[in-house]
């Protein structure tokens, strides 16, 4: 079992870069993780949102390997508590599937095409945060999630 994180657009802040590293090194003390940016598509497509969305959506599920869980990240997905997203990866990672792909969408979301293929959605708040910003939580949350499931104390 591995975890895959996936998000459109590259972490331009070297702080949050650092972030990102630091939390993905702690998730590694677990389990194998990796981090794959994705290029983001041209704001101004004359096509339009849904096109580049489109796109985005297609270049994301390309790369996540077949039988994955799939979680996308969006608003209006389940809020979980980090007790009750500890719970669901544990369960998760007992059905041995090859990977759990996390997925954070591009400046407009979530492509209709990764959600309707995730078999999870979830929210990290009702607040709104920086692409940036929600990688950094994304990558704690799973770390804190690890650290309930293997009895450290870092979650109190």
């Amino acid at each position: 079992m591995r975890i895959k994180f996936y998000w459109i657009g590259a972490t331009r802040d070297s702080r949050m870069n650092d972030l990102e590293q630091e939390y993905l090194g702690r998730i590694r003390r677990f389990l194998p993780a990796a981090i794959h940016p994705v290029a983001e598509q041209k704001k101004q497509d004359p096509r339009g949102r849904a096109a580049q969305m489109s796109r985005e959506g297609e270049k994301l599920l390309s790369l996540i390997t077949p039988g994955s869980t799939i979680v996308a990240l969006d608003e209006k997905g389940e809020s979980l508590t980090s007790t009750g997203l500890a719970e669901w990866l544990e369960k998760s990672i007992a059905r041995s599937q090859p990977e759990i792909a996390f997925i954070i969408g591009g400046f407009w979301g979530i492509p209709d095409e990764v959600r309707n293929r995730a078999d999870k959605v979830i929210s990290l708040s009702r607040l709104t945060f920086t692409h940036e910003i929600a990688r950094v939580l994304l990558l704690e949350q799973i770390y804190r999630a690890l650290a309930i499931n293997n009895n450290l104390t870092y979650h109190k």
